[in-house]
């Protein structure tokens, strides 16, 4: 009966369970449906509709191979007992936990639901008319500074004439520049002042204004408020060379070769802005010595310096054969001159540096018809065609020939290559002379050159109309070129046009970031007194068009008139480009089928507005695209020429978008800005960040004001700073709407009344979070610039949350859970990864799609760790021996995986790649069509193809071992649902694998740049973007790709006073070292669970937890990214320790005996001396090192950093490396802190780094007190560790002897133990050194026999 009972009641209970297990299958899958919305999923879930079952086998088209065709078993599915689909859905669940409770996303979307909206359509006219309205008004400002300075200078010629104005203030003898902080230049100067540059030998009755100018370079600097913090250099260049610039600023190194070359190109364009057409010839035969080619080249240099972008170029070595730059790349070189880009400009300087002298005699004549040649097939496209154009030939020689026939030889080929060309070229020779050699000759032969001089030798010109002589100079120095080879632009013989010329952008020579020049000739009755200009900075031209806000329907481009590209939104924020920008045709940037003929109309009509349909595979630029991948959009160009400059607005905008914004949002009751160091609210600090736990903080980024630049660039101090904050604050809290707005742009203050309401959310979340232990902040940003962040914390201003990855990942995956690969948090938090989500504009009901406009993007910072501790709990299983798990976002890069936490010499790694740490896999993976694709993009601001992955997060199955595979390893992955992540697991029971990515360990280069095949596996890399000198398109075809996204941009912290951070507690402590279980350390912010010694490879005999200075990555004692790493005691030190304890009776027994000896030795002398009558010269208090008085035997092994001592006792006592404060391979280029993926190349680096110390001092007789005294600059805590590491140590044994030379120390770094054991001075007694003697320091007082 009751094994009856029995059977019945399982039967019952199997009965409930398959009831129960049908009615959660339906559930999920109504709730994880593919069809199914972002909006059911998460009504599904508030409903309660959370729990994860295994799906059910019955419907088998779920479980079939992605794109494979092929059914599968679904017993096959799983490895190891597991279901990945099941994992891939359990993981998904703990991302929502965390974005719906932690982050609050469904309260904040909540929130925004709730409120009210104005929908209006772009108007696009309007905004156009605005836009240009402002940079003209900017350039007006501008120019009419420009005017008054130039009116000065002409003003001040007149009193010249009857008193010469001769006065100077040299600005390379500038010593007291008088700078404050106050100081937006970037460099050393003085606002009260202008100096001057002279060149050698300039007459005493020179004009040089640069004293009298200083009232009117002061009274622009301050007169106009606006433009007080904008203009950034005001100068004249007088036709004699003085150069006057003002502020005042002085350049340490090279000052004369700096002010010979600043603004020359400036100088050149002003008076001859017309295109010049020239060739540089350079004389590279054996008859130059190296001083002359050094000149050769130093004058080539300089002349290539003086040409700008609308130059047309072309350069050739000469000896007895022809040499061209680039000749193996680009034909175009060698036959045509070519526009002088910045790029050109690199590769014609590159061939300059690398021309050696040639062991043959020059052949003239080759070099002038070459010359003569590229100059007609670039300014004679047809035959017979009449030449417009002028040109000139720069030959730099020695002008030795080899016979005196070969002088009428090159005279004849000038006399016909000319008379093809209507003799309209004109020559320039420059006589390279020195060495003491003779010259006469070579001399005249150059100037008939110059001049043509046909007649002299019984030539014929080939042409009726007169030759136009050139200049012909002899140099002897690099010193002063301007004053000497700088003339070059008066052979062309054109009249001055007295109206102002603009340059396109530069990166300033004084560090100042990139500028703008407006010049303008100074004139005297037709005579050119010089030029006068001003440098602007570019940032603030740019400024609205850089944070042109008007959602992602829309953006604003600026271009010359020439078509190349001077801002556009793919580019860098002008802030954040230190270096001179490559300057590219628009059509590169706006590279859709049919954009040529907007190009045209752009540059042909003054304003304008024309349509263009772009189609769905176009639309792909992430950049670029104002919509949705994949759709066909019709776009409207509007553009304006903005009046009295070569520039032209253009504005790009889908058709019948619109644009909507959040109105009468509730003023929040509390408002906190993130200025917590001007106006303290209960501070503490948030590891290396100034916070508070009290509020959330709200930051505003430069493109929430309506003038960015002055809100980044102008100075502060605190009690001006503190006004300008209690503004905002007044301003943003205000609900009668009386206070004035502060410079805040209108969407600004709802905006931040929107998003104030997630405070309480994320503060009752706080308090009773399980998972305060691994979340590092919470926060919130809008399209407007509105940042949120908790705990609340003081920001560094350039901050700009729109361009950081998390935030442009948000909006590229709308609705979706979207993972950021791990990279170093700049506050301290070690490597983190971002979880965000984007927040959609509210509807009635909260029904959202992905097509709906997004308001904000939400994101939430953890630890590295605590996803691959997410992984673990999920998947027991991880832990297996030959198992491995991992999760990568949809662009392969890993965010979970065993070696990202594994303990290396390097410590953990940021934005490593699947092809670097699973290159079976991706081998594998690349042969499942559909799934992943290798995609090229082109970045134009450092002409490089990059080649990246994108993988296709919409598969339904599960992906394994194609049959190509290894049979030792297998793996599955199979997409995260709604997120951008997908979950992999390998069984590897084997290490014998045959397939490999190829990974660059040297450079970013790919390694076959000449093919890429979708199936061969290769790290993400680049080749470089060829372009074609001649026409500045694309050399190939096949490289016409979109263009990249923008680099991510760095984050910076604000550097909090050590006194200010020693009176403040940690916001949240973890208490490290209370924490005794790995499991209960793993993934604790700011912890380390502790495993090996601090040699990288011996395993801890007792792990612990610890904070993370104290064992960065797992590696005790390892440096960390952050350089405050601290140096402990190891467990070897203290086992020896604990073996030495009876040390005070030995070492007084010691002392005693050596006393002992020291008294006896001291008589033993005393006696010899006084019986031999020897004289001793008494040094009183002689301080003889004991370092220095070695007797330890020779050839000891070298010691490594807190390893075997000779003293035990004072082992603890060692002083440690002085290393890099950041250990990483030297290959390794780590892309800044916080920022975007580098498309892998941080995977293309060795594994392993060679360990660097020094030997360490010891001096025994020092007391221990004593010695932590005298070594107080080497200890690691507080110390801030050299950049660079030291010299490797010899590998041979070395002696200890006296001789040898001390290590000198770092640059910048500590105190290294060789500089305190210094050789001894001449005046010290050095004894001589016996292995059976003890030698000590002492006083000998001796009496003179005699």
């Amino acid at each position: 009966m009751a094994a009856a009972g029995l059977v019945v009641w399982c039967n019952v209970c199997i009965f409930l369970l398959a009831l129960l297990s049908e009615r959660t299958c339906s559930t999920q899958d109504k709730e994880f449906s593919p069809g199914a919305t972002e909006s059911d999923a998460l009504k599904l879930r508030n409903e309660g509709y959370t729990s994860i079952k295994t799906p059910s086998y019955s419907n088998e088209d779920e479980w079939t191979y992605a794109n494979s065709g092929e059914q599968v078993d679904p017993k096959k599915m799983l490895m190891e007992g597991i279901n990945l689909q099941w994992e891939a859905r359990k993981l998904i669940s703990a991302f929502r936990n965390l974005t719906n409770e932690e982050m609050g996303v469904t309260y904040l979307q909540g929130i925004y639901d709730s409120l009210s909206y104005d929908t209006t359509a772009i108007r696009e006219e309007e905004v156009i008319k605005k836009l240009s309205k402002k940079l003209k008004t900017k350039f007006q400002n501008y120019l009419d500074i420009l005017d008054a300075v130039k009116k000065r200078v002409e003003n001040l010629y007149n009193f010249h004439l009857l008193r010469p104005i001769t006065q100077a203030f040299d600005c390379c003898n500038l010593t007291d520049y008088g700078s404050s902080p106050e100081n937006p230049f970037y460099t050393n100067m003085s606002k009260l002042v202008t100096c001057d540059f002279l060149p050698p030998h300039l007459s005493k009755d020179a004009f040089n204004p640069g004293r009298n100018l200083t009232e009117v370079f002061k009274g622009n600097q301050n007169g106009n408020p606006q433009l007080k913090w904008q203009l950034m250099w005001q100068y004249f260049i007088s036709a004699q060379g003085v150069h006057n610039e003002f502020p005042a600023h002085g350049v340490r190194e090279n000052c004369p070769k700096f002010y010979d070359a600043r603004h020359r190109d400036v100088y050149v364009n002003t008076l001859q802005p017309q295109t010049k057409n020239v060739v540089l010839v350079l004389d590279q035969g054996n008859s130059l010595s190296s001083n002359q080619l050094k000149t050769v080249k130093a004058v080539a240099k300089h002349l290539l310096g003086s040409l700008s972008e609308h130059d047309r170029v072309g350069l050739i070595g000469v000896s007895n054969t022809i040499g061209h730059p680039r000749d193996d790349e680009d034909p175009c070189v060698s036959n045509k001159l070519v526009p002088f880009t910045l790029e050109v400009k690199y590769y014609f300087e590159k061939f300059i540096t690398e021309a050696v002298k040639q062991d043959a005699p020059t052949n003239h004549s080759l070099g002038l018809e070459t010359a003569f040649r590229m100059i007609r097939s670039t300014l004679q496209e047809h035959e017979n065609q009449t030449i417009k154009e002028d040109a000139m030939i720069m030959y730099i020689s020695r002008g030795l020939l080899t016979s005196l026939t070969d002088a009428k030889d090159v005279m004849e080929v000038i006399a016909v290559e000319n008379g093809k060309l209507g003799n309209k070229v004109v020559i320039n020779t420059y006589a390279v002379i020195g060495d003491g050699k003779p010259v006469m000759f070579e001399k005249s032969f150059l100037e008939n050159v110059a001049n043509q001089n046909f007649e002299k030798y019984d030539v014929q010109s080939r042409h009726p109309l007169p030759v136009r002589p050139g200049q012909s100079l002899s140099v002897n120095t690099t010193d002063s070129l301007s004053t000497s080879v700088g003339t070059f632009f008066q052979a062309f013989n054109r009249s001055i046009e007295d109206r102002p010329r603009f340059s396109l952008p530069y990166a300033d020579q004084t560090g100042a970031g990139l500028v703008m020049s407006i010049s303008q000739p100074c004139l005297h009755q037709g005579k050119v007194l010089g030029v006068a200009g001003v440098d602007l900075h570019f940032g603030e031209m740019v400024e609205d068009i850089t944070y042109f806000q008007q959602e992602v329907f829309a953006y604003a481009f600026l271009l010359d008139q020439h078509g190349y590209m001077v801002m556009h939104p793919s580019l860098s924020r002008p802030i954040f480009t230190k270096y001179q920008p490559m300057h590219t045709d628009v059509s590169h940037f706006e590279n859709y089928e049919g954009f040529e003929r907007v190009k045209h109309m752009i540059l042909s009509a003054t304003e304008g507005r024309t349509s263009l349909t772009v189609h769905a595979k176009e639309n792909t630029q992430s950049n670029l695209s104002l919509l949705p991948d994949g759709k066909t959009v019709i776009y409207r160009y509007l553009w304006k020429r903005i009046e009295n400059t070569p520039f032209i607005l253009v504005l790009k905008v889908a058709v019948d978008s619109e644009y909507s914004g959040v109105t009468n949002a509730p003023v929040p009751n509390s408002l906190l800005y993130h200025r917590l160091d001007l106006i303290p609210h209960n501070t503490c600090m948030h590891l290396k960040q100034l916070a508070t736990l009290e509020a959330s903080t709200v930051f505003l980024s430069a493109s929430a004001f309506t003038s960015p630049f002055e809100h980044l660039n102008k100075p502060e101090n605190k009690k001006d700073a503190k006004e300008v904050v209690q503004s905002y604050v007044a301003y943003l809290g205000d609900d009668t709407k009386l206070i004035a707005n502060p410079g805040l742009k209108p969407e600004v203050r709802d905006d931040v009344a929107a998003v104030s309401r997630i405070n309480s959310q994320w503060l009752q979340q706080f308090k009773k979070s399980k998972l305060n232990d691994y979340i590092v902040r919470r926060y919130v940003a809008t399209p407007s610039g509105v940042f949120r962040l908790f705990p609340g914390g003081l920001i560094e201003k350039k901050f700009d949350p729109t361009k950081r990855p998390w935030y442009e990942r948000a909006i590229e995956n709308p609705g979706s859970v979207v993972l950021t690969e791990p990279y170093l948090d700049v506050y301290g938090a070690g490597y983190i990864a971002t979880i965000s989500h984007t927040v959609y504009e509210g509807r009635p009901g909260g029904k959202h799609s992905s097509s709906d406009r997004i308001v904000a993007v939400m994101g939430i910072d953890i630890t590295m760790r605590y996803f691959y501790k997410l992984l673990r709990e999920a998947m027991p299983h991880c832990e297996d021996k030959n198992i491995r798990c991992f999760i990568l976002d949809n662009k392969g890069y890993l965010v979970a995986h065993p070696g990202l936490i594994e303990p290396s010499e390097n410590g953990p790694e940021e934005q490593r790649h699947i092809t670097r740490m699973e290159s079976l896999v991706a081998n594998d993976i690349l042969h499942h069509k559909g799934f992943v694709e290798k995609k090229l993009c082109n970045s134009f601001s450092d002409r490089t193809i990059q080649r990246y992955y994108h993988f296709n997060k919409n598969i339904t199955g599960v992906l394994t071992n194609m049959k190509h595979g290894e049979h030792c390893v297998k793996y599955q992955i199979t997409a995260i649902p709604w997120s951008n992540a997908f979950l992999g697991i390998v069984n590897q029971t084997c290490n014998m694998m045959k397939a490999f990515c190829p990974c660059s360990v040297v450079d970013r280069k790919c390694l076959n740049c000449k093919r890429m095949e979708q199936s061969e596996c290769e790290c993400p890399c680049e080749c470089k973007l060829e372009m074609d000198f001649c026409t500045g398109d694309l050399l190939s075809d096949e490289d016409s790709n979109p263009s990249c996204p923008r680099h991510a941009e760095p984050v910076s912290l604000v550097t909090i006073p050590e006194e200010v951070k020693a009176k403040l507690h940690q916001c949240v402590p973890t208490n490290c070292g209370d924490r005794k279980t790995e499991k209960d350390c793993f993934g604790v912010l700011n912890c380390e669970w502790c495993v090996r010694e601090k040699d990288f490879n011996t395993l801890l005999k007792k792990p612990f937890c610890t904070n993370q200075n104290v064992c960065f990555g797992g590696v005790l004692g390892a440096a960390t990214p952050y350089g405050d790493q601290v140096r402990v005691v190891t467990q070897e030190d203290e086992s020896i320790l604990g073996k030495t304890t009876p040390v005070g009776p030995v070492a007084g027994g010691i002392m005693g005996v050596f006393l002992v000896l020291v008294l006896g030795i001291y008589c033993y002398r005393h006696h010899v001396h006084r019986t031999g009558h020897q004289y001793v010269t008494a040094v009183p208090d002689t301080q003889v090192r004991m370092s220095q008085l070695d007797n330890e035997p020779e050839e000891l092994e070298p010691e490594e950093i807190g390893t075997g001592h000779t003293n035990i006792v004072l082992a603890t006592f060692d002083t440690p490396a002085s290393i890099s404060p950041y250990r990483v391979n030297p290959n390794y280029r780590r892309p800044p802190a916080g920022g975007d993926s580098d498309h892998g190349y941080s995977t293309m680096t060795p594994q392993d780094d060679s360990e660097q110390a020094s030997m360490t001092c010891i001096e025994p007789l020092i007391t221990n007190k004593d010695r932590i005294n005298k070594y107080k600059a080497q200890q690691y805590i507080g110390t801030r560790l050299p950049t660079i590491p030291p010299p490797p140590q010899s590998a041979h044994r070395r002696s200890r002897s006296t001789s040898r030379s001390p290590t000198p120390a770092q640059q910048g770094g500590t105190l290294l133990p060789d500089d305190i054991c210094k050789p001894p001075v001449s005046e010290q007694t050095i004894l001589p050194q016996d292995p059976h003697c003890v030698i000590a320091p002492v006083t000998v007082h001796m009496v003179d026999t005699h």
